[in-house]
Formats: C-alpha cells, structure tokens, sequence
C-alpha cells in the first residue's frame, strides 16, 4: 500500500495542534480541576498528556508504515482527542462564564484543533474506503 504523504502532514500537524492544546491548557492551570471525585493533579495531568502524545506517534508510526490498524487507530485519535474535546471544552467554556478556565482551558486552542481533526478524519475515512 502507497503511503498518502498529505496524509502523513497532515497528521504531523494534528499531533503539532494537540502539543500546543496541552500547553494552553497549562498555561490556564488545569492543574488542580475537581470534577466529581475526579481530582486532576499535576502529575495524572502530565501522565495523561504522555500517553496521549504516545499513543500520537503510535498511529503516525503506524501511517507511515501503511498499516490499516494505524488508519482506523487515527479515526479514533482524531475523532477524540481531536473533535470531541473541543465540544467539551466549548460547554466548559460557556459553563465557566465565557472564561478560559476550568472544563473551559484550552478553548482557545480546541477550535483550530477540531478543524484539523476534522480534516485528518476525512482523509483517513477516504483512504480506508479505498482499501476495499
């Protein structure tokens, strides 16, 4: 199978956009957020960001070896970290008074990301459907 090197940037440039979301998120102290009995300490907070970055780079690995499970892992990645997330800090954002704090760190930085995100998930969506 032929590697889609648009394909391949433009994934690069998601996994550029979901770097950049964790650093606004910290810059808008996340760090310490209680939502029910979940507290977000810094350290679950960073191990959460490492396994995202990880499982990130598992998926361009994966591309980039033409691997179908990298497509479909891709659809997930993109349709989560990518897509969903921006809804969730969007609520948050409106539930926190229209400030970038809270379930709403990040807001800033989710918009451009979801725009990716939905870019990279047709484009997997297209090359899966020329697989069959």
């Amino acid at each position: 199978m032929e590697i889609d090197t648009t394909l391949v940037l433009s994934y690069i440039l998601f996994i550029w956009f979901v770097v950049l979301h964790t650093f606004e998120e910290i810059a808008c102290d996340i760090m310490g957020l209680e939502l029910g009995h979940i507290k977000l300490t810094q350290n679950r907070y960073l191990l959460g960001a490492s396994v995202i970055s990880t499982i990130n780079l598992a998926v361009l690995s994966l591309l980039i070896l033409g691997s179908p499970i990298g497509y479909y892992l891709g659809i997930f990645t993109t349709s989560i970290f990518g897509i969903f997330q921006a809804l969730v800090h969007g609520i948050g954002y409106i539930k926190e008074g229209k400030k970038p704090r809270g379930i709403g760190a990040g807001f800033y930085s989710s918009i451009p990301l979801a725009f990716v995100g939905v870019f990279v998930l047709l484009q997997l969506i297209q090359a899966i459907s020329a697989f069959k």
